[in-house]
């Protein structure tokens, strides 16, 4: 039985779990509050680390859910020796953060795979997502029972890991600068007394129905759970942002887009669905007899 260290008991790195568990691998749990991990390991019959160092000790396999660069970083810093070791990286990062752990890992023997999904919850715990892969093409084979498990889709980035993380950054600019435009659209045409059916109507046959089949009803919602942290689509909007400049290109539109977001998770909205942006804006409409500022 191929041994499997999951780093991150998130939404998402608890499914990856749940679901490699499923698939017969044996699962190790690693994450920086321990008592987040003990709950699943019961459920799905794991085994929790007390720490990184003792997760990847004899593990063959290890695959990252983290929240951030600084997390990424800071796990990467404790990883001492791990000859033979596949790292995955599941985590959504910066392209510079990828690039520094991964020539961090590999000399420290690990062979490194980027592997950032897409997908929520659901889809890892079916096997349904699309995973954005990068990498040496060998670790990318050894890397392979691990992320099959997981995806429906492997879409090859080439070897270098920044690019894998610049598409998975490029994908959320999209899908959450979609989603906001999409509530600010449904924020407009309820102050004029229309509704969800309305706008789904005007949509129909366009090329914005899929969008709003998928997302009205959810952005509509007074409460919808949490599959998506408002907080990591702010920062995934603000790395995005960063990449970008790296690269010499602006991006005032995310830019715009971030700002909205990172409001919104300040405002106390941070660990609820990003869905949420929609009741925020909705909150923000100026009462009777308020000025705004002229256009």
């Amino acid at each position: 039985m191929a041994r499997v260290a999951v780093l991150g008991t998130g939404l998402m790195g608890s499914a990856a779990a749940e679901r490699l568990a499923s698939k017969g691998f044996e699962v190790i749990l690693w994450n920086r509050t321990r008592s987040k991990a003990e709950g699943l390991a019961g459920r799905i019959g794991a085994r929790v680390a007390g720490s990184v160092e003792e997760a990847l000790d004899r593990a063959e396999y290890s695959i990252a859910f983290l929240a951030d660069d600084d997390a990424l970083m800071g796990v990467a810093a404790r990883v001492g020796r791990v000859d033979g070791l596949v790292f995955v990286n599941s985590s959504t990062v910066t392209p510079q953060a990828s690039s520094r752990v991964s020539e961090y890992l590999e000399g420290r023997g690990a062979c490194y795979v980027e592997a950032p999904v897409l997908g929520g919850p659901k889809a890892v715990r079916e096997g349904r997502l699309i995973v954005i892969e990068a990498g040496r093409d060998h670790c990318k084979r050894l890397a392979h029972p691990v992320v099959s498990a997981l995806a429906e889709r492997v879409v090859d980035a080439g070897e270098d890991p920044a690019r894998a993380q610049a598409l998975k950054l490029a994908f959320n600019q999209l899908l959450i600068g979609s989603l906001a435009i999409l509530s600010e659209a449904l924020a407009m045409v309820e102050s004029y007394g229309l509704g969800v059916d309305k706008l789904r109507e005007v949509y129909e046959g366009t090329v914005f129905e899929a969008l709003a089949s998928k997302y009205l009803e959810r952005l509509a919602s007074e409460e919808w759970p949490t599959s998506f942290r408002l907080a990591l689509a702010s920062k995934d909007l603000d790395y995005a942002r960063r990449a970008a400049w790296a690269a010499g290109l602006p991006a005032p539109v995310t830019s715009a887009a971030a700002e909205l977001f990172k409001l919104a998770a300040h405002s106390g909205l941070a660990n609820s669905d990003y869905s949420r942006i929609f009741q925020f804006l909705r909150g923000l409409k100026r009462g009777p007899g308020e000025r705004g500022v002229e256009a």
